[in-house]
């Protein structure tokens, strides 16, 4: 009993020591809104994601193209529209990382290989807040299965640098 009390409290402080730091956003984006009802593309504010290594977060040029003028009648999509009006920049911050020496592509996943946003950045796209962190944890053992799955390199060295 003493042994499992142990785990559980090392596993308990491991997850407090090591978790995630929360991540903020400038606004309160709903992801829900703009895929699900307004059907917009991933790409329209993710414009890189099947031609970089990053897909690339939206600037206030982007979101200026629908909110020069108020949208609904959310107070956030109104604070927005006051924000871009000012021309205050928008700096949405990275919610997914992966480690330094972890060598990534979108291009090589989403341009090439199709693979869904969905597959690693989980129900992202039917949020209607912006999480504070990632909705899926990153795994090595994800890629590896994955990357099995599909008949593609496990060579360490395709994927570490």
């Amino acid at each position: 009993m003493a042994i499992v009390v142990s785990i559980l409290l090392v596993a308990g402080a491991h997850s407090i020591l090591f978790r995630t730091p929360a991540v903020g956003q400038p606004v309160a984006f709903n992801h829900r809104k703009h895929t699900e009802q307004l059907k917009i593309a991933c790409q329209l504010c993710h414009q890189y994601d099947a031609t970089g290594a990053h897909a690339g977060l939206p600037s206030a040029q982007t979101c200026v193209m629908c909110h020069q003028v108020p949208q609904g009648t959310s107070p956030e999509a109104a604070r927005l529209t006051v924000l871009l009006g000012r021309g205050d920049p928008l700096r949405f911050n990275k919610l997914f990382h992966l480690p330094p020496y972890v060598y990534f592509t979108h291009r090589r996943h989403v341009g090439i290989a199709k693979v869904p946003c969905e597959t690693c950045h989980g129900a992202i796209a039917h949020s209607e807040r912006p999480p504070e962190r990632p909705l899926v944890t990153i795994r090595m053992r994800v890629c590896l299965g994955c990357h099995q799955d599909k008949g593609q390199s496990v060579d360490c060295v395709a994927c570490h640098r």
